[in-house]
């Protein structure tokens, strides 16, 4: 999958909390839990391990914004239960010089501004829907199809977009004259802010980029190995409709979800037209990937409902893997072959795919080809999903 975005879904998930889990507090309690849960990250090793990423570049008073990808709010819970809780702020503010970094506050992002005011004599702010690029420079865009696919100054890509939403910072490690909320923090002036990029000067990937990349092939590994559970289970006897569909209907929602996500700057969630689809040879490659689940999962449905014959659908699932797999040894980032760890990942995926699609045909002439591919089939898949669950993007 395409190392770009970070997904705009995880930008969503910051702002589906309206509230804090905490009832309002003095703001030296607000400042004593914000330094009591953030002490560790003042080592900014620590907040990298942890799952914190660049999302900025130096903003003017403000600093680099790093997004904690694991914090609750960006979860399935979190946004479930409308909760941010205080002692686990989502985005951390540092400022570098001569390459030493500085912890100076922390900030939230919601929805809307929340009544009541869980900040003490906070002044919520709003954030304008924006895109994002490369170089972290951002343009105003009420939609994420609107964003112009490159930074009309600087030409860097476009990384991602995100909603209008209500901020609040708390200045909790650096000391601020306008006070502990303020918007900005003019104690840090002298750090200045990152200049734009010259035209023509490309960017390396971002962290965000990176992150995203390494979280999407995480996903597909969950989605993997909850495939191969299915398939299992489905296996160990013959089910009715619509148990028999399961596992086809996991499929065809794993591709339909793959479709937007494995490359978010391009079309439909991105500024890219369909068009383009055929003119980047990556951003293809994904899309026709995609497709791969899909067909499995329509193949499964129309073969349990004695639609095709089971040989046809014998012959059509091995080929689709064998192809699929063999895409992968060609599967290049940067656009040319060059043996590192990424190419090498995507080559034991490659080679699990042509594996899995191999056994396959061999079943079909075994006198036990059944019991053969009840155990390999789902086998091969968790193997798969596995190395794509261990997945790090370099």
């Amino acid at each position: 999958m395409r190392s770009r975005p970070l997904p705009v879904m995880l930008l969503l998930a910051l702002m589906a909390s309206p509230t804090f889990a905490h009832a309002t507090r003095t703001v030296d309690e607000v400042v004593a839990e914000v330094r009591r849960a953030t002490e560790p990250y003042r080592d900014i090793g620590r907040a990298r391990a942890d799952g914190f990423v660049q999302i900025s570049g130096t903003e003017a008073r403000h600093g680099y914004h790093f997004i904690n990808l694991n914090s609750p709010v960006l979860t399935a819970t979190g946004m479930a239960t409308g909760q941010l809780e205080l002692a686990r702020p989502p985005m951390l503010l540092y400022v570098e010089r001569d390459s030493v970094w500085r912890l100076v506050g922390v900030e939230y992002a919601l929805p809307s501004a929340p009544v009541p005011n869980p900040l003490p004599g906070a002044s919520w702010h709003w954030h304008e829907a924006s895109c994002h690029y490369r170089d972290y420079q951002e343009l105003p865009a009420r939609r994420g199809p609107d964003c112009p696919p490159r930074h009309p100054q600087s030409g860097e890509p476009f990384v991602l977009w995100h909603p209008a939403f209500a901020v609040a910072h708390v200045w909790a490690w650096h000391e601020n004259p306008d006070g502990v909320f303020a918007e900005e923090n003019r104690a840090l002036a002298a750090y200045g802010g990152s200049p734009p990029r010259p035209h023509g000067h490309r960017a390396p990937r971002s962290e965000p980029e990176l992150a995203y990349s390494q979280f999407t092939h995480r996903f597909a590994g969950g989605v993997l190995l909850l495939l191969a559970a299915v398939i299992a289970w489905e296996s160990r006897h013959r089910r009715p409709r619509p148990w028999s569909w399961v596992s086809s209907v996991l499929w065809i929602l794993f591709g339909l979800y793959l479709i937007p996500t494995s490359d978010p700057e391009s079309w439909p969630a991105g500024p890219g037209r369909f068009v383009d689809i055929f003119t980047d040879s990556l951003v293809l490659q994904h899309k026709a990937l995609a497709m791969v689940p899909i067909a499995f999962g329509v193949v499964g449905i129309l073969r349990s409902a004695g639609v095709i014959e089971r040989v046809r659908r014998t012959v059509l699932v091995p080929v689709l893997a064998v192809l699929a797999g063999v895409s992968l040894f060609v599967h290049f980032h940067d656009g040319h072959f060059h043996l590192d760890a990424i190419y090498v990942q995507h080559a034991a995926m490659g080679a699990t795919a042509v594996g899995a699609g191999v056994m396959l045909f061999l079943a079909r002439h075994t006198p036990r080809g059944e019991a053969l591919m009840r155990w390999a089939w789902p086998g091969f898949l968790a193997l798969l999903g596995l190395i794509l669950l261990v997945y790090v993007e370099m």
